[in-house]
């Protein structure tokens, strides 16, 4: 049976500028191959047996030539296999998207294609330049920066006399010679020029000038590829435009599973978060404890309560099993879900006082060395093979959620001890000596609610 291969654009760089279709095709599939410019935490959407290949190709490199990456999008669908070609961008603007749907076409290939955002449009807009104002441009122009083949030049006469919006892609090796042949062809040297490297990423930077002008801005700022070239009268617009938030262009890195609430609350302050590879927690499948014999019940951490509940609902009971006993945790995420749910929690003092106690029980990771008499493993860590092409250097700060989280950042970093440049943000205070060997810069302790762990982040790297 033919399995079926998706064209899919992954956008710009930011991973939250993908499509709801596209995370849902990355979720379906079975074997994904992308490119070297994708957002590393994008694959983190399929299954853990999902098969990733780097395909990409930098200017001058490949992994893969175009034939082979052709030849086994053919040779995954025939074998039945759910394909996914993830590709920067648009599959379709000025990449290989359309002689890979030719291919297949052409070899009776059941495929189809999901559009992604453009750079083209959207990395101008998050430099504060809009593509077309009414003021300024009523229509845009996207222009390849490569050379055609034989080095056939573009129209450079038709382009200078375009009164629109010119953008040029993948054209920062050639930018000497856009410039020099706008000018010559009557394109007036003074028409404000931007160049925007890493569009919509948190590394995003901008350079400004003219047309005459705009190769000495680029060198001063150290711009390099990937950028967009914009040549019109739009880029005036960018200094009164380009939105400014308390953590824009810091980096931070966090576990895969971190609290869908607190990361939405750093990336809405400007913060680009991106991952490194958590082991997934699964449920240990045995019989509960007979819960009348204790009085309090210590939760480890919030995987302790899903798979408390899950363990419940399998045997056919639910919370009220848990009636008379008193519940602690000294997570501060997990018990905030717990007060939401109506529930009383004691306080983290009352926790320790009876970790050793007979009529106490603690629920956790299978793994984790307790001492205490009554404890009860509920689940354990699947290890996830899967290193993201993550650079330490690139990050600020570093979030742990639990122990295992410093393990996984471990296993993930061949030299995680030399970060002493980033702040580690840790959601007990029980985790500083776990990190201790890690030479931070500094360890902030996440205490209280989202609200306050918001604050707390934001303190130590907000823009003076």
């Amino acid at each position: 049976m033919t399995g079926r291969v998706t064209l899919l654009g992954a956008g710009p760089g930011d991973p939250e500028l993908l499509t709801l279709l596209g995370w849902r095709r990355l979720q379906e599939a079975t074997v994904v191959l992308y490119d070297r410019l994708v957002n590393p935490s994008l694959l983190l959407i399929p299954d853990v047996n999902t098969k990733l290949i780097n395909v990409g190709k930098a200017r001058g490199t490949e992994r893969l030539s175009q034939d082979q990456i052709n030849a086994l999008l053919v040779q995954y669908a025939q074998a039945g296999e759910v394909v996914v070609r993830l590709k920067a961008g648009d599959p379709y603007v000025f990449g290989r998207g359309g002689e890979e749907a030719q291919y297949l076409a052409a070899h009776h290939i059941n495929f189809e294609v999901v559009p992604g955002l453009t750079s083209a449009i959207t990395g101008l807009g998050a430099a504060g330049i809009p593509i077309t104002n009414r003021q300024y441009a009523s229509s845009f122009h996207v222009i390849t920066g490569q050379k055609r083949h034989g080095d056939q030049q573009l129209d450079w006469a038709n382009l200078a006399q375009l009164e629109g919006t010119l953008v040029f892609l993948m054209g920062m090796a050639e930018l000497p010679e856009i410039c020099r042949q706008l000018i010559a062809h009557g394109k007036n040297p003074k028409t404000p020029t931007a160049v925007i490297q890493w569009a919509t990423q948190w590394r995003q930077k901008m350079a400004l000038g003219d047309l005459d002008n705009i190769e000495t801005a680029v060198k001063q700022k150290r711009l390099a590829a990937p950028a967009l070239i914009v040549i019109g009268e739009v880029v005036r617009l960018a200094h009164q435009l380009q939105l400014k938030r308390s953590l824009s262009a810091r980096h931070i890195l966090a576990p895969s599973n971190l609290d869908r609430s607190l990361l939405f609350k750093l990336q809405d302050l400007g913060a680009t978060v991106d991952f490194y590879v958590t082991s997934q927690p699964q449920r240990v499948k045995k019989p509960l404890p007979d819960f009348s014999k204790f009085r309090q019940l210590t939760l480890k951490d919030y995987f302790s309560y899903q798979y408390l509940i899950q363990a419940l609902n399998a045997q056919q009971l639910d919370i009220r099993a848990l009636a008379g006993l008193q519940l602690s945790t000294s997570d501060s995420l997990l018990k905030q879900t717990l007060q939401r749910q109506g529930l009383q929690i004691a306080d983290d003092a009352s926790s320790t006082n009876f970790l050793n106690d007979a009529k106490t029980l603690i629920i956790g990771p299978q793994d984790l060395q307790i001492t205490a008499a009554n404890y009860y493993g509920i689940y354990t860590y699947q290890r996830r093979e899967l290193t993201l092409e993550q650079n330490l250097a690139d990050f600020q700060a570093v979030i742990f959620t639990c122990s295992q989280d410093v393990l996984d950042f471990r296993r993930d970093f061949s030299k995680p001890e030399a970060a002493s440049w980033m702040v580690a943000f840790v959601t007990s205070s029980k985790m500083q000596a776990t990190i201790k060997t890690l030479a931070f810069k500094k360890v902030v302790v996440l205490n209280g609610d989202l609200l306050n762990m918001e604050q707390l982040i934001l303190e130590e790297l907000k823009h003076e």
